[in-house]
């Protein structure tokens, strides 16, 4: 794996925590992530699960099916992981193990990026939120942005 990318992900999974998180708050985020997509002429599907429950949940127009299957199983391997479906992935393909490797359905999870853990100061996922519409970084860069500027906490792109 790339020893930068390795850096800029553990970076945002340190620095993006919430002291205390609500579904107000991850409602607000949902909708800025959505007011992004606008901006950049882009059409996602977000979804953002708290405790397994959806949160907030919307597909732009020009969505399909196939974006609200991908941000579920990009949500359900941020949540089992701990860490963005990104990194969890990155992880894996240099391991050189596949999903079903560890056990887990590649129906129902993914390596791709486009979701991040909500984390807690300890580390521990109590949720995620998810993107899929664009590419996997530009899914993932998409959330971090969201979650950076709600937070007020600046880390590193993935995009250059």
């Amino acid at each position: 794996m790339d020893k930068r990318l390795f850096d800029i992900l553990e970076k945002q999974e340190a620095v993006l925590r919430f002291d205390s998180v609500s579904y107000s708050d991850l409602c607000s985020i949902g909708q800025s992530i959505v007011e992004a997509a606008c901006g950049k002429g882009a059409s996602v599907y977000v979804l953002i699960r708290l405790s397994g429950d959806i949160v907030f949940a919307y597909a732009m127009d020009g969505t399909s099916r196939s974006s609200i299957r991908w941000a579920e199983r990009k949500a359900n391997t941020a949540e089992i992981s701990g860490k963005s479906s990104m990194h969890d992935g990155a992880i894996n393909r240099e391991k050189g193990r596949s999903l079903s490797e560890r056990g887990l359905d590649p129906l129902l999870y993914t390596e791709e990026g486009g979701a991040f853990p909500v984390l807690l100061p300890s580390g521990a996922a109590i949720g995620s939120v998810a993107v899929s519409g664009m590419t996997s970084e530009e899914d993932h860069q998409l959330v971090v942005d969201a979650l950076s500027s709600f937070l007020g906490r600046e880390v590193p792109s993935v995009i250059d």
